[in-house]
């Protein structure tokens, strides 16, 4: 009965398929923001992997099952200018159906405020963005892996909310004979309810393909995903009149962006070191951030991202940083508690 629902609801949602947004468009961006440690040491990447490690299944319901039930995943990010970013996660048992519950929050923090003139009031305010998340998983003979998430989006910017309603349909497949994980997903598909200011904005909308492959004779894993395949072009488009002029010709100076560059945006690029089954290292590295905020000229190591993961048996930990520009970067931590963490013994 349950599934039945979400997929009527599903459904629903791919009647009206948000356009894609790019370039800082849209609204409630927050939603492709790396809900975990690992995700975000994989550098944002569509999360794949042999192992169905609980907290992947956020941004990968395919990868939800029944193993995951009575698990708690908690993350947290100190974002940059002190937001304040972080998600819960809970597998949930209904019948005979393993969901995934999640809670996720960004806090921009306290603003204070001004009038129309920029004279400061004496006041302050809030803004924040908030999604909960419910997810299921199924497989077809443990090879092919499918799953959705259904999603309610609040958003309060001082006077302002907004709310909305989304999705994710994702697909997996694995091949444990070569150790190879490929997979595809539709994220953010839905639109908003209730707009800030009485214009409806597109949500981010993306599709991404991947593909993880464990070599047979060595600890590593390495990671392939190619992002927003709906949009080529990722590249930064101004309308502004202030362009570059050549002082011969007196014309403006249009930079074009070559096929490599374009395509090359679109690839995140990560690998795993496998030390033992307790202990991993990632990094990665995402051309497209390394595009968009890096500054020409400062040094900085924007784009590339690393990490660790400590598995324990009754809980796990998780670290990753997060390289933006030589301006700063941002941390992430998570932690994941066993259900048998809150069993007793007899």
């Amino acid at each position: 009965m349950l599934k039945n629902i979400i997929l009527v609801i599903l459904t629903f949602f791919l009647v009206d398929v948000a356009t894609a947004q790019t370039g800082g468009s849209g609204v409630f961006r927050f939603l492709n923001l790396p809900n975990s440690a690992k995700v975000a040491a994989l550098g944002g990447a569509f999360p794949l992997a042999n192992e169905l490690e609980f907290t992947e299944t956020f941004k990968n319901p395919s990868l939800i099952s029944k193993e995951h039930i009575g698990t708690i995943a908690l993350n947290y990010s100190n974002y940059i200018s002190d937001i304040n970013f972080g998600s819960l996660q809970y597998g949930l048992k209904i019948k005979d159906e393993a969901l995934s519950l999640g809670l996720m929050y960004i806090n921009y923090g306290n603003f204070e405020e001004a009038n129309a003139t920029g004279e400061l009031t004496g006041n302050t305010f809030n803004a924040a963005d908030y999604l909960l998340n419910i997810g299921f998983g199924r497989n077809y003979k443990n090879k092919v892996f499918y799953g959705a998430n259904a999603k309610v989006i609040y958003g309060n910017y001082e006077s302002y909310n907004s709310i909305a309603l989304a999705a994710d349909i994702a697909i997996s497949y694995v091949d444990t004979a070569k150790n190879i994980t490929t997979g595809l997903i539709f994220k953010n598909i839905g639109y908003q309810l209730k707009p800030f200011n009485d214009v409806k904005e597109n949500l981010p909308f993306e599709i991404s393909i991947a593909l993880s492959k464990k070599l047979r004779y060595a600890p590593f894993r390495f990671h392939l995903t190619y992002d927003n395949l709906q949009n080529f072009n990722l590249t930064y488009q101004t309308n502004n009149a202030s362009q570059e002029i050549d002082l011969i010709t007196g014309q403006p100076i249009i930079n074009k962006s070559s096929f490599a560059d374009k395509f090359s945006r679109h690839i995140i690029l990560g690998t795993e070191l496998l030390l033992s089954q307790s202990f991993n290292l990632q990094a990665a590295y995402n051309f497209q951030k390394s595009k968009e905020l890096g500054i020409v000229g400062t040094g900085g190591l924007a784009g590339l991202s690393f990490g660790l993961s400590l598995k324990l048996k009754k809980f796990s930990f998780a670290y990753a940083h997060s390289s933006l520009n030589a301006a700063g970067s941002n941390n992430y931590f998570s932690l994941l508690l066993n259900p048998s963490i809150f069993k007793n013994k007899n």
